[in-house]
């Protein structure tokens, strides 16, 4: 990764410059100090009490060249909508995990991308941005570098990434649009259930989701909800805490005739990209079986 030293930077000190103005992590900076080509400035290794120069060409090897976990490669079915250096932008299917986990070890998109990128001979380490249930399906973002993950997890932190998620419930909201505001929390007899609780209670998380009604059938409804916290089970606990759960959940409704999975599915995100800054929006329409079902309503 390239930054051509500006002007305005004339002058500063390398480890700032790298800390404030790229954003690089300090977990990756300790790495980088240690690598004989870590960090060059016009093609020399330089330490970070290095200070720069306008018109200094920098340097940062952010390449991975050994995985930091392996995964089983296993070839799955998913789509890339967008691809570079930097970001990874993959359109999940339903029924597949994000990563393994306990009876799911060669069936989750981690296996999936290992497969992908061991035919293309590259190097490969999953930093999913975002993950999904893995029942939703749709859009996860992934950082192709360390560098990378620490901007656009700082982003996300920040609630700098929008998402944008279309779900179909039993029943209708309260309100055409509203933004719902509660706390959360994990439910003390369960290690995966979630609560609405006060947001004062103990092991309570604010959460927030905004949504709208984009359509209305005889019982059930279409709406497009926008979490502007990121939690745990966060719209399926606050549309179930409204009274109208998703289609299909087996966790916060009950299981549905009309669909094999909860009709989930998070079709938009918006974001700044980690090293250009230009602003991008990536969409995944509607999936089969969520259209299948809309199409019986």
């Amino acid at each position: 990764m390239e930054f051509l030293v500006d002007q305005k930077h004339d002058g500063v000190l390398l480890r700032s410059y790298l800390k404030g103005t790229c954003g690089v992590p300090s977990r990756l900076l300790t790495q980088l100090k240690k690598r004989p080509e870590g960090i060059t400035v016009n093609g020399k290794h330089v330490t970070v009490r290095y200070i720069l120069r306008a018109g200094d060409l920098l340097r940062v090897d952010v390449d991975d060249s050994v995985p930091q976990e392996a995964f089983p490669p296993v070839e799955l079915p998913f789509t890339i909508l967008y691809e570079d250096d930097d970001l990874l932008i993959v359109d999940k299917p339903p029924n597949m995990p994000t990563h393994p986990s306990a009876g799911h070890n060669g069936d989750t998109l981690a296996n999936g991308l290992t497969w992908l990128f061991e035919q293309r001979g590259e190097p490969f380490v999953f930093r999913p941005v975002s993950r999904l249930d893995r029942n939703t399906s749709g859009i996860i973002t992934l950082a192709k570098n360390q560098y990378a993950a620490g901007i656009l997890c700082k982003a996300m932190k920040a609630h700098q990434i929008k998402k944008t998620y279309l779900a179909v419930t039993e029943g209708f909201p309260p309100k055409e649009s509203d933004t719902v505001s509660t706390g959360t929390r994990r439910q003390k007899e369960f290690f995966v259930l979630r609560e609405v609780c006060h947001v004062d209670d103990e092991g309570a998380a604010l959460t927030v989701t905004a949504y709208n009604v984009r359509k209305r059938y005889a019982n059930h409804a279409l709406v497009e909800l926008h979490p502007l916290t990121g939690r745990t089970h966060q719209i399926r606990v606050h549309l179930a805490y409204l009274g109208c759960p998703i289609v299909g959940d087996d966790l916060y409704g009950r299981e549905s005739e009309l669909i094999s999975r909860h009709a989930l599915h998070a079709t938009r995100v918006e974001l700044n990209h980690p090293s250009t800054g230009e602003a991008m929006v990536f969409e995944s329409p509607m999936p089969e079986d969520l259209q299948r079902l809309c199409d019986l309503l």
